[in-house]
């Protein structure tokens, strides 16, 4: 019976299929009840009111093809107790096939006709109620595949926890082709999971195993693949805007209790921490967490900027063995300086890299977005905060470390908006910034009443002269559209990248199976001075 069923869906979906229909007899019939157990053509008189029962209890699956002689009639299911449930045919319609499932209660054809005319009616397939059960379920994840067996036999799920607890979040198990998979996990929440970040800095649902305690969801990902993330359950669900309800998840987001990696260690409460991740493999190194038996100094500074009307934070950072006499000494400027230092963590990874000999000893300068307003309207392309890099800040770093830069040993870096700044600053002011190390650079961006879509800054290199600006571009491979506000950021990096090379730029590009996230740009930024200034 359910193999004639999947055949009968095949002709709901008009395909052929042969052998599925035994034989066609004509039966008229009026005004009263017959079982259809096997093809049935009905010849109606003008008003006809014929009652056909169909095989099947309530809650059986069926098929039905209606084919009329091009007479108007009207064919709907109802209740034996007369109760309409569903019209089928309708008049003008001349041949149908349905899907239906038998309500609850007993149930029939109910046909009427306006004028005299043929119905054939082809029961074609029916599931019983009982029949109707879900394939089991196939789990990326044999973990769970497991588990889900052992819970079947009512297995509790205390062993897979203290498993789990051993050795960590996320499980790490081998996908298909050999990839990488991740189970990400949540114990005990009561309505839902949701993650926030992960490896494309996005928002996942996690799905609940049964009726247990277990929440998951299964990614793969490439090698080497570098993330932070937070677990948020029991999300407040309520009506309003989606980007409102996506925001939500702040409320209950905090590092994943089952994660090895915390991320700052030392953060006040779960709530203002991360949980981090790296799969085995690919080019990036943590050099931060190698301590450097001869440490830089960090001295910090309040400037006060006349041409912007602003004071900002100023951290300096002297790498040990420092020669400011030697004009091969680097000097680098670091956006959103407060962010790499305390999270980012660059000051001890320059220090490492000093030592191992990578790098010369420099000088570098973490420079304070004072706030997001004020970020968001100095970094994207702002001549006057441009003009305060090239003359205000690069002079009172000349005054304090006593440095006589040279331009092509000067670099400004930053990630986001800090890398689209970089870029626009050098652009125009090449002669006292001579190199660009940019981390996921939004350039998605273009100016006010500009073509939104269009890359300005790749616009602006293909219609200008060349300048003398060496370039290290890095992005995400994660970093893509997801079609809901959040721009792409790999391709517009390509993009540029490709229009920089046509102009005979000097350019490393570099891509990472990374995302939007200060985790992996800390280790990006080092790779990237290596291959600017690395001796």
């Amino acid at each position: 019976m359910i193999k004639c069923f999947l055949a009968a869906i095949c002709l709901v979906m008009g395909l052929q299929v042969s052998g599925v229909f035994a034989m066609t007899q004509s039966s008229p019939i009026r005004q009263h009840v017959a079982v259809l157990n096997e093809d049935l053509t009905i010849a109606l008189k003008a008003a006809d009111v014929i009652k056909v029962k169909l095989v099947g209890a309530p809650g059986a699956l069926v098929t039905l093809s209606l084919d009329t002689d091009g007479t108007p009639f009207d064919v709907a299911l109802r209740r034996d107790g007369g109760e309409h449930h569903r019209s089928l045919l309708q008049k003008g319609e001349g041949r149908k096939h349905v899907v239906l499932q038998l309500p609850d209660d007993p149930a029939h054809l109910m046909i009427t006709a306006s004028i005299a005319g043929k119905l054939t009616l082809r029961q074609t397939g029916s599931i019983a109620a009982d029949d109707l059960k879900a394939p089991p379920r196939d789990y990326l994840s044999p973990r769970i595949a497991t588990l889900a067996q052992q819970l079947a036999t009512n297995a509790s799920t205390d062993a897979f926890w203290h498993e789990v607890e051993a050795e960590g979040t996320p499980l790490v198990e081998e996908g298909e082709k050999g990839k990488p998979l991740l189970t990400f996990l949540f114990r005990g929440a009561s309505r839902n999971v949701k993650m926030l970040g992960g490896p494309a800095n996005d928002i996942y649902e996690l799905e609940r195993l049964e009726q247990s305690d277990v929440w998951f969801r299964s990614i793969a990902v490439p090698a080497g693949s570098l993330f932070s993330y937070q677990l948020a359950d029991n999300v407040p669900e309520f009506e309003g805007p989606a980007r409102a309800q996506r925001v939500a998840i702040l409320a209950t987001a905090k590092a994943d209790p089952f994660n090895h990696f915390p991320w700052p260690a030392n953060a006040p409460d779960p709530f203002n921490q991360s949980s981090t991740f790296r799969v085995a493999g690919g080019d990036l190194e943590p050099w931060h967490e190698q301590a450097a038996s001869q440490r830089g100094t960090l001295t910090h500074y309040r400037l006060a900027s006349e041409r912007l009307s602003n004071s900002r934070d100023i951290w300096i950072h002297r790498s040990a063995g420092l020669d400011v006499s030697n004009d091969t000494t680097p000097l680098l400027f670091v956006f959103d300086g407060e962010q790499f230092l305390k999270k980012g963590l660059l000051d001890r990874s320059i220090d490492a890299l000093v030592e191992s000999g990578r790098l010369r000893p420099m000088v570098t300068v973490f420079v304070s977005s004072i706030d997001n307003v004020v970020r968001a309207r100095e970094l994207p392309d702002s001549d006057a905060f441009a003009d305060f890099m090239a003359d205000e800040l690069l002079q009172f770093v000349i005054d304090q470390t006593g440095l006589t830069p040279r331009a092509d040993r000067t670099i400004l870096s930053g990630s986001s908006f800090g890398g689209l700044g970089s870029t626009t600053i050098a652009l125009k002011h090449p002669q006292e910034f001579g190199a660009v190390l940019s981390m996921s650079g939004s350039y998605w961006w273009s100016p006010e009443g500009a073509f939104q879509g269009e890359n300005a800054v790749a616009r602006r290199v293909a219609t200008s002269e060349h300048k003398p600006v060496r370039f290290y571009l890095s992005s995400g491979l994660f970093e893509t559209s997801r079609g809901d506000g959040f721009a792409s950021i790999l391709e517009p990096n390509r993009h540029l990248a490709d229009v920089l090379l046509a102009k005979g730029y000097e350019v490393e590009r570099a891509e990472f199976p990374t995302a939007h996230d200060m985790f992996a740009w800390r280790e990006i930024l080092p790779q990237g001075l290596i291959q600017l200034v690395g001796k």
